[in-house]
């Protein structure tokens, strides 16, 4: 977790550095937390281990974020979505934190790479 700021910290000061970018700060910064904090806690569940964050602009009002890590296996894009018509004390834990990053961002992708999960996540000014 003391990794977790610094990470944070780099894909919003690249994000500030684009013109034109501002808006989707919020959106950024809450699916980072998320999807950083997922990795951190899960991907390597015996202990420390590496997670690579890359960031860019693509285009006008495009902005790519890739986090990496080498821990377990896992694809968020597979998880079924919650039941959110079920009362909070029925329903199972977790899910909400995946179901809340393929809201806010534009398009996901997740592929297993050089023995790596790779979550490759676009977000997109709202036109």
């Amino acid at each position: 977790m003391e990794s977790f700021g610094s990470l944070r910290a780099f894909v919003l000061q690249e994000l500030e550095r684009q013109s034109g970018l501002e808006e989707l700060a919020p959106r950024v910064d809450l699916v980072m937390e998320e999807v950083l904090v997922n990795a951190i806690n899960y991907a390597y569940p015996e202990g420390e281990g590496e997670i690579e964050v890359e960031c860019l602009a693509e285009g006008p009002g495009k902005f790519r974020v890739m986090v990496k890590d080498w821990g377990v296996p896992f694809n968020p894009l597979d998880q079924a979505p919650p039941d959110l018509s079920m009362d909070i004390s029925s329903r199972r834990i977790g899910g909400l934190g995946i179901y809340l990053v393929k809201q806010m961002a534009g398009r996901l992708t997740y592929e297993c790479r050089d023995g790596g999960n790779v979550l490759t996540i676009w977000f997109e000014k709202k036109v």
